[in-house]
């Protein structure tokens, strides 16, 4: 791929690890409360957990380069119609659904704890996943080994993560307040519910007067 290609993938990457997301919550909370230990049990399971999705979505773009040119280019289309909800997605959904307090109420204790913690929730992000098949689609032109391709977009993705974690974790309380902040401006209660609940309560009020 040519220097322009390469440079909107690592910005893309970079902008995608950069956001506030239930991860970078989880590994600037680990490095807030658990200290050095966190920080780098955090980093190492989180990094490695994207690493492995990535790694799991090469497979399926892997076998993409074998459909026919036709059936290919839609499947391409396809994904960049999921690139824009995806986008569309990443701005209207909370970035901390489980916001924890500033106090000692994480998982992971020890080492192996922490790193088994960050791991999973990073390799089973379904959000990612979804979206480096979509953004790995869009590189696939038959004129190139799609394996060596693959290979560099998983070390370069490797590389980004490591710095953007690392980076969120050093700044651990700015990363925390961001994530929260992110959440609260989204977080939009449903006035539908709100006018059904009233709705029973006044109901029930009726009731028990008339009884």
């Amino acid at each position: 791929m040519s220097a322009q290609v390469w440079l909107i993938f690592c910005t893309a990457c970079a902008i995608l690890f950069a956001l506030p997301s239930p991860i970078s919550f989880k590994v600037a909370s680990y490095a807030a409360i658990r200290g050095k230990r966190g920080f780098t049990a955090s980093i190492m399971g989180a990094t490695l957990g994207i690493v492995t999705t990535v790694t799991a979505a090469s497979i399926f773009v892997t076998g993409a380069e074998f459909l026919p040119s036709s059936f290919l280019e839609v499947v391409q289309w396809a994904g960049t119609g999921w690139l824009m909800l995806f986008s569309l997605w990443t701005i209207a959904t909370p970035a901390a659904r489980e916001a924890n307090a500033d106090n000692d109420n994480l998982r992971g204790k020890s080492f192996g704890s922490i790193f088994a913690d960050c791991f999973i929730l990073a390799a089973l992000r379904l959000r990612y996943f979804g979206f480096f098949i979509a953004f790995l689609l869009q590189f696939l032109n038959g004129t190139r080994n799609v394996i060596e391709m693959v290979l560099q977009m998983q070390a370069v993705v490797l590389l980004v993560a490591l710095v953007c974690l690392c980076a969120q974790a050093s700044f651990a309380r700015f990363t925390i307040a961001s994530v929260r902040r992110m959440s609260a401006t989204k977080k939009v209660r449903n006035p539908r519910r709100t006018h059904f609940i009233a709705g029973r309560a006044v109901t029930a009020g009726y009731r028990r007067i008339a009884a």
